[in-house]
């Protein structure tokens, strides 16, 4: 998958502001994504292909209906700030393991869950402590997506 910077770009200020659950930021970030359907459309694989390259590393592969269920309930409550239910979760990370791809329709359509969840994801499975911060991850993770074809 070639990704294209403008996208790249207004894709890590949504999750950025999602990692520092910053409700406002994050707001006009996705605005900022909604004003061009094909931007957005191109932001939403992006943003779904990273969810599934760190969902896939983080648990070895696959993981079970167990594990997606109990990370669902887990990001719903790290991420009460943006309103992601558990249900909202779960689709998400079925989509990108087992279900079908997310309907795409527009920024205020139901897709915030896809940026809030890939946000989680990154800010969880990086590792501060050892100098790989989520957006270092996130270079990591791109460059595999970008490398995968």
């Amino acid at each position: 998958m070639r990704i294209d910077e403008q996208v790249e770009a207004l894709v890590r200020a949504v999750l950025d502001a999602a990692v520092h659950r910053d409700a406002a930021r994050f707001d006009s970030a996705m605005d900022a994504l909604g004003a061009s359907q094909e931007v957005f459309t191109a932001a939403v694989g992006l943003t779904l292909a990273v969810n599934a390259a760190v969902l896939f590393e983080v648990h070895d592969g696959l993981p079970s209906a167990h594990q997606v269920d109990e990370l669902s309930r887990t990001i719903s409550h790290q991420e009460q700030w943006a309103g992601v239910s558990a249900e909202d979760a779960h689709a998400v990370l079925s989509a990108v393991t087992t279900g079908p791809p997310p309907r795409i329709e527009n920024a205020a359509g139901g897709m915030t869950a896809v940026f809030v969840v890939a946000a989680n994801l990154l800010a969880t499975a990086s590792r501060p402590d050892e100098g790989e911060w989520w957006f270092n991850y996130l270079d990591k993770v791109e460059a595999a997506i970008e490398a995968a074809g």
